[in-house]
């Protein structure tokens, strides 16, 4: 009977653990969907893929999703930035888990250029390394 007691309390310390992370997580989805409602966000790999656009992003830069997601970042950018240096150490300092800010130009995708205010983020994982980086982005 110890037996059984001991793994019915066991049972019940994992279960309400395991509604501790439940509720966290919905909480944390409610967090980003805030975020989401008040700015633009992007969300993508450590190495650049979009994953993610909200439909402020979306708007701003006129694209339609199936045309970002799964993409590189390089297509937001000009062709000429895309191929730099500076582009390559951009990426360097976000998966090494440096924030970038400032002004950041974009291409929309009637081939204009606009200026955005950004502020990519890393988000690291257990090891400490960049395993997502997320955008939120203004207009200047």
């Amino acid at each position: 009977m110890a037996f059984y007691n001991r793994k019915k309390l066991e049972l019940q310390e994992a279960l309400a653990k395991l509604e501790a992370a439940k509720s966290r997580v919905q909480e944390l989805e409610s967090d980003f969907q805030a975020v989401e409602k008040a700015m633009a966000v992007l969300v993508m790999t450590q190495d650049g893929i979009i994953e993610r656009a909200n439909h402020r992003f979306l708007e701003m830069v006129g694209y339609q999703p199936e045309a970002l997601i799964g993409q590189h970042h390089r297509v937001l950018c000009t062709s000429d930035y895309a191929k730099s240096e500076d582009y390559i150490r951009f990426w360097r300092e976000l998966v090494t888990g440096n924030v970038k800010q400032g002004s950041f130009a974009f291409v929309h995708a009637d081939g204009n250029e606009v200026l955005f205010e950004a502020r990519y983020a890393p988000v690291k994982g257990e090891q400490g390394v960049a395993t997502r980086v997320i955008a939120l982005i203004s207009e200047s």
